[in-house]
């Protein structure tokens, strides 16, 4: 992802518009996913195929381009959704089977890091108070506890760990950008970083 994709305004980005974009762009990710897998398995950069840090930055990228909270946390759980039978359809046209417990887990996944990140999109292109930087402190946050706690203290996957890393930190240069707010969200980074370490230390569990 780079600065590039981020939203300069919202004019013209109606709700329903919005919407239908958000689940396109699911399905699309989705559907892309599965053949990353192969095309990427055995590289540095396979963890890009195998996290979900990546799944996480349509719902983010799209609620910043919602006009309203509600409209954005909307978007952000019809993209994360929709990147469920995006990925099983074509992982199963591939000839890989779909387990339904797997797809019910990641559905429920769906639906709380999409309604989170897409609400975080939102956050960070607009607000100016004291929440300002947090939006932005929840993405860059996802990126760099999934390189510190899943691929570097849980699986040991050294090579995916930094690829993760170096995504978040550019992530954290390129949304502090935004109204140069790299202080704020440094400010909201460590207890994005708990919040973070906490739900993949949970997803594992449940995994």
């Amino acid at each position: 992802m780079t600065i590039a994709l981020l939203p300069r305004t919202r004019t013209g980005s109606t709700p329903v518009r919005l919407l239908l974009v958000a689940v396109a762009v699911g399905l699309a990710v989705g559907a892309l996913t599965s053949p990353a897998q192969t095309l990427l398995g055995g590289t540095a950069l396979a963890g890009l195929a195998n996290a979900v840090g990546p799944w996480l930055l349509a719902p983010f990228v799209l609620g910043a381009r919602a006009r309203s909270p509600r409209v954005a946390v909307l978007a952000g759980v019809l993209a994360c959704t929709a990147q469920v039978p995006g990925y099983y359809l074509v992982a199963a046209a591939r000839g890989f089977a779909a387990s339904t417990p797997w797809v019910l887990v990641w559905t429920a996944g769906g639906l709380v890091g999409g309604a989170v990140l897409g609400l975080a999109g939102w956050a960070w292109w607009t607000r100016t108070d004291r929440w300002r930087g947090a939006g932005a402190g929840l993405l860059v946050a996802v990126w760099l506890t999934e390189a510190l706690v899943v691929f570097g203290a849980v699986l040991r996957y050294t090579d995916s760990a930094v690829v993760s890393g170096v995504v978040g930190l550019g992530l954290l240069v390129g949304l502090g950008r935004h109204g140069r707010q790299w202080g704020a969200v440094l400010r909201w980074l460590a207890p994005a970083l708990a919040l973070g370490t906490a739900g993949f230390l949970a997803l594992h569990a449940v995994l």
